[in-house]
């Protein structure tokens, strides 16, 4: 009887294991058309102002298209 057990609780690990590793694979796709350092939607509002504009002296990123956003996290 506890042999019955054992193989139901080993298909059911197979089988979730099957549907996680299914989930990865349609996941790790990407968005589809995204383009590397372009915004797909623009922000209306933003909670970056006064100080928060300027830059905070990280040299790394001067330039980047990161850049406003990483000052106002700063």
């Amino acid at each position: 009887m506890a042999m019955h057990g054992v193989r139901r609780r080993s298909r059911l690990t197979v089988v979730g294991v099957l549907c996680l590793v299914g989930s990865l694979l349609a996941v790790g796709a990407g968005p589809a058309g995204g383009v590397d350092g372009e915004a797909d939607n623009g922000a209306v509002y933003s909670a970056c102002v006064g100080p928060a504009l300027e830059s905070q002296g990280l040299v790394d990123v001067v330039g980047s298209f990161a850049e406003d956003a990483v000052n106002c996290l700063a």
